[in-house]
């Protein structure tokens, strides 16, 4: 069995003046909630084997943080594809990183959102009502296969638990 963590990075700052999307960094209260993640995944011991990010700053601060506040050394992969990439890019993704157990993917809405409802199966109606309701900033999806994560199909998945924490 495989796990794939869906997490929306912390909630980020306003752009500054001429800044970017892309370049805009963890508000203060994302930084803050980072610890309580933390303190979740730790409680439910769903520490990752390798963490997939997005290359902005602002899921590259969400990654370090939580990495920092876990206390552990985990391999990271910035994927350039996953900022402006849609489910089937970041499906791709997890595909080509999926040779381990347990994977985190730190992403962006509505992309995370529609990959959780996307990869979900049909006996997970609850589960995924509440997914539609929303894809908060810090949530975590865990999402549980019983294929390899590189040979994950859509609708293959169960949904394990939705928010985190």
């Amino acid at each position: 069995m495989s796990q794939l963590l869906l997490l929306r990075h912390a909630a980020a700052a306003k752009a500054a003046f001429m800044m970017s999307d892309f370049d805009r960094p963890l508000a203060e209260e994302g930084r803050a909630s980072l610890e309580v993640l933390a303190n979740a995944i730790s409680e439910a011991k769903l520490f990752p084997d390798r963490i997939l990010v997005s290359a902005s700053s602002r899921t590259r601060e969400t990654a370090l943080i939580l990495t920092e506040r876990l206390g552990r050394t985990i391999e990271t992969i910035v994927d350039d594809m996953l900022y402006n990439g849609g489910t089937i890019d970041y499906l791709d993704s997890i595909k080509r990183h999926g040779n381990v157990d347990r994977l985190m993917l730190v992403g962006h809405n509505p992309t995370i959102s529609d990959l959780a409802l996307a990869l979900t199966g049909e006996d997970t109606a609850h589960a995924i009502s509440r997914l539609i309701s929303g894809f908060s900033p810090s949530n975590m999806a865990t999402i549980s296969f019983e294929t390899a994560l590189s040979d994950i199909e859509t609708k293959q998945g169960r949904l394990e638990s939705f928010p985190l924490p």
